[in-house]
């Protein structure tokens, strides 16, 4: 544009001075003075048309040099796709020949990546894992044992565990599952990688114990496992409970546990986030083993060989059984206490066998023990996979006033369709949801689904795995009836409970 009106003014300064030439009879002074302007005129559209080449110059050689930089780029990013097809070509064939299982899920549960020992495992063929939910591709028990870990992974924490799953070809098999979170620098991962090392689990014969004499111990005997890794080792170990404690015989030392009454009841307080809430006592019972407290090890070690030995239901009934012992020693020697409302969990095999209620009624008519103080959980699976079981077992003890909550509502399916028929009193939002309630808008959706369709059915909802204030203050802003979790209080013995 500059050019363009430096010429038009040298045009017009040339034409004033021919003009002045004419009319003024060749007036020197009006022909110097044009003359000037006209000189400086031309210098400067010459200095604008010099400068014009020199830019033209100059981005003609930025453009050869860029052309040359995007010729290089795409053959870089050539080689590059195909470095990386080849890569990808051995890293698949690689992991295909591992024998350990290996899933890349995202957020979603949804699984992107997996080899083929994934579908050899899950008997699935590529097209039936690629883009599916990981509940379908390793079924409701063993996604079940996974869903509580990854709380903990989305965070961006490697989490590392034991998990079982059967085959039908070679009878239990445990795994040692270890999930690493991808972007492994992200404060947020995409997702998480899943590896499950193989280690087949077998009951066998243990070997005698032997005196000094060469005659086998009149204790000696029980079952041992016998775990055989994909390397060839063996390694010979008693249980998950044996290598924490030491135990010879699992089973012995859990009936020993039982008629002895090693077992601790603990208590951890649920509270109340409405004023003048119907029970504003409440209390989840949990069970402990003496061995565990005084050698500090984790709590529930021994719960693993309690479901392989079957001993579920006898844990249960020791919980029922001696919480009414204590409550009614408590208030003899305090006649101004009030019984709590406390909430039991109960095992799959006490709420579908045919038994446990029939024991329940009897403990409550001997002991008098106001049935209305006694809450049983029940897991939402368990409601799942036996709804007319717990449904007969919940008729068969509403009646005498005893009351019931599902527990890790939401964990399966944000549904309330399996509750049909279901005479149930509280629900026990999944602590999976509650963790992520102020980072996942879809996880704070559901709880405040869940929280409205209780309240319009009549049913209370307890928020579990509360750990924080700002989850806390969140839950009292959605309307929840009940909260627990580590932020709210910590378990202890039960008598030292308020």
């Amino acid at each position: 544009m500059r050019v363009v009106m430096t010429v038009a003014l040298t045009g017009l300064i040339g034409a004033l001075l021919v003009a002045t030439i004419y009319f003024t009879r060749y007036d020197l002074q009006w022909i110097a003075f044009l003359g000037g302007i006209l000189f400086a005129a031309v210098l400067a559209m010459a200095s604008h048309a010099s400068k014009a080449e020199w830019l033209i110059s100059r981005r003609t050689k930025q453009l050869e040099r860029a052309r040359d930089q995007l010729t290089q780029e795409t053959a870089r990013s050539r080689n590059t796709a195909e470095a990386m097809r080849i890569a990808e070509a051995r890293m698949r064939l690689v992991t295909d020949a591992l024998p350990s299982l290996i899933l890349y899920v995202d957020r979603d549960e949804r699984c992107r990546y997996h080899n083929r020992a994934v579908q050899e495992k899950a008997g699935l063929t590529a097209d039936k894992i690629d883009g599916q939910p990981l509940r379908d591709i390793v079924g409701d028990s063993v996604y079940l044992n996974i869903v509580p870990h990854i709380a903990e992974i989305l965070p961006g924490k490697t989490v590392d565990y034991e998990l079982a799953w059967d085959s039908p070809d070679a009878g239990d098999l445990i795994y040692t599952a270890r999930h690493i979170p991808y972007p492994p620098d992200e404060t947020q991962p995409r997702g998480f990688y899943l590896l499950l090392t193989r280690a087949s689990l077998q009951l066998a014969p243990q070997a005698p114990a032997v005196t000094q004499a060469g005659e086998p111990t009149p204790d000696a005997g029980g079952d041992a496992l016998l775990v055989s890794g994909e390397g060839g080792e063996m390694l010979y170990l008693r249980s998950i409970t044996d290598e924490l404690m030491g135990w010879d015989d699992p089973r012995a030392k859990l009936v020993r546990a039982l008629k002895e009454n090693q077992f601790l009841l603990f208590a951890q307080k649920i509270r109340p986030l409405k004023t003048g809430a119907p029970d504003p006592l409440c209390y989840e019972i949990l069970l402990r083993l003496q061995e565990e407290e005084d050698n500090l090890l984790p709590p529930g070690g021994f719960i693993p060989v309690a479901e392989r030995y079957g001993m579920m239901e006898d844990l249960d009934r020791w919980v029922v059984r001696n919480l009414i012992a204590w409550c009614l020693e408590k208030q003899r020697s305090d006649p101004a206490w009030r019984i709590p409302l406390y909430c039991v969990n109960l095992s799959e095999a006490a709420v579908t066998g045919p038994e446990f209620a029939h024991f329940v009624r009897g403990e409550l008519e001997r002991s008098a023990f106001p049935a209305r103080s006694l809450c049983f959980e029940i897991g939402e699976q368990d409601v799942l996979n036996h709804h007319a079981n717990v449904q007969r077992f919940i008729a068969a003890l509403k009646p005498t006033g005893c009351r019931f909550t599902v527990d890790a509502f939401g964990s399966v399916k944000v549904s309330f369709s399996h509750l049909k028929g279901l005479a149930i009193d509280f629900i026990k939002i999944d602590g999976i949801i509650i963790q992520n309630i102020l980072r996942d808008p879809s996880e704070l959706a559901k709880t405040r689904a869940i929280n409205m369709v209780c309240q319009k059915v009549g049913i209370r909802a307890i928020a579990e795995f509360v750990e924080t204030n700002e989850t806390l203050d969140k839950l009292r802003e959605i309307g929840v009836d009940y909260v627990q979790g580590f932020g709210i209080a910590l378990p202890g013995p039960i008598a030292a409970q308020d």
